[in-house]
């Protein structure tokens, strides 16, 4: 007869490896897992959570040892999910149900509304459409930059299926992609190629992972951050070899200079909020809250504006910019007992440097060392300042957090 400490460990793991597939930070998932071990009153909790394998021990009150151990695939953001599986933990904490019942709650908790493909593919083009517009596309661009991001989306997924290693995929998918923007142009359709491809690489652009790194560094789990940074250098260097490669074959027929950006600061505003809503309808956010993630993405936007006329220190503005939206993400987490990812996801998307990133590539290509220093530095400062925000807020949040269940 399966033992209670079994059916709660095995509950554990599950339900930490579907959030961390949703898109949950380590430190979330680990101190839910606590807390519901604790909840049974399990004694000795092992916990060791990596973003590629989790492993948990305890004793119950009898004295007897048990153990689980999972693997974590890559993870899919499904923000929509996360709330519930956040809600579950909980649920479970609170009301400490049968153990022999877990796995049936956790089953409904993961059938969650899903967006169609359609929907989703329509969240994209609405992002990458305004994001192009905040990085000086003009209308002849609109409808390249709306072509490529859907090649994009299917060209992913087909890979996906085929089980081709990831760095593959990044190169394939970034190649094709600088390929079809060339193409494109000759053929009359778009004017920028430089415009047009920093907007489409926001798509995989791995802004995200590498403020999940971040944090994990300043919240005591070193080696897992290590790893992801590790892993998304690799994966950096992917996209830029795609790159690379289509400059190598036609890139400098088309290859412009840097563009201007839009200048106009309520434009800027306008389009940050709806290119944050675009990508919380990538991350699933319900229809309901898709405002409060265009919100998000106004304010960082916002303080993007002001704080540069202030601050010189790109590393400086660029961290306040980040605490604002972390700091707006872990007040409304609190308020409505969600993840904060669920807030700051959508928020981080203003601040990700992808044109910086795109032309310290391109300046590579050109043999251009200063322009290559240049965004390839400052792209740098913007992601550890963007990194640093959000750590500083939310490692906040999370020991208040801890505070608040070690003395409760």
């Amino acid at each position: 007869m399966t033992r209670d400490i079994d059916d709660i460990l095995t509950f554990c793991v599950n339900l930490c490896r579907n959030m961390i597939l949703s898109g949950s930070s380590l430190e979330r998932t680990s101190l839910a897992a606590e807390i519901i071990c604790h909840s049974y009153s399990l004694s000795d909790v092992s916990i060791f959570l990596l973003s590629t394998q989790m492993s948990i021990a305890a004793r119950d009150s009898e004295g007897n040892y048990s153990s689980r151990q999972i693997s974590i695939p890559p993870a899919a953001i499904h923000l929509e999910r996360l709330r519930s599986l956040n809600r579950l933990s909980y649920k479970v904490a609170e009301i400490t149900p049968n153990p022999k019942t877990l796995a049936q709650m956790l089953e409904r908790s993961m059938n969650v509304p899903c967006y169609s493909e359609c929907v989703i593919i329509g969240g994209k083009i609405c992002a990458m459409v305004c994001l192009g517009f905040m990085f000086g596309a003009t209308f002849l661009d609109i409808l390249p930059i709306v072509a490529i991001t859907v090649l994009i989306h299917f060209l992913m997924s087909c890979l996906e299926h085929t089980g081709l290693d990831h760095i593959l995929t990044n190169s394939l998918t970034m190649w094709v992609a600088s390929s079809c923007a060339v193409m494109l142009i000759y053929g009359g359709f778009g004017v920028n190629f430089a415009v047009m491809m920093t907007t489409v690489s926001m798509l995989v652009i791995p802004g995200i992972p590498l403020v999940n790194a971040m944090r994990n560094l300043l919240c005591g789990r070193e080696i897992n951050g290590i790893l992801q940074i590790l892993k998304i250098t690799v994966d950096t260097g992917a996209l830029a070899a795609g790159i690379y490669a289509a400059f190598m074959m036609f890139g400098g027929v088309v290859l412009n200079d840097a563009a201007h950006g839009l200048s106009n600061p309520f434009m800027l505003v306008a389009l940050s909020f709806l290119a944050s809503v675009g990508f919380g309808i990538v991350f699933s956010i319900p229809l309901k809250d898709l405002w409060l993630a265009g919100l998000g993405g106004a304010l960082s936007r916002i303080s993007l504006i002001v704080l540069p006329t202030m601050i010189e220190s790109r590393l400086l503005y660029m961290t306040l910019s980040a605490s604002v939206a972390a700091l707006y993400a872990e007040f409304f987490a609190v308020k409505r007992r969600q993840p904060s990812t669920y807030f700051i996801y959508p928020s981080i998307i203003p601040l990700i440097p992808g044109d910086l990133f795109f032309y310290a590539i391109s300046g590579l290509y050109l043999g251009n060392r200063s322009w290559t220093e240049i965004n390839g530095v400052n792209c740098l400062i913007s992601l550890l300042g963007l990194s640093a925000g959000f750590v500083f807020a939310s490692a906040a949040a999370h020991h208040i957090r801890i505070r608040r269940y070690i003395y409760s």
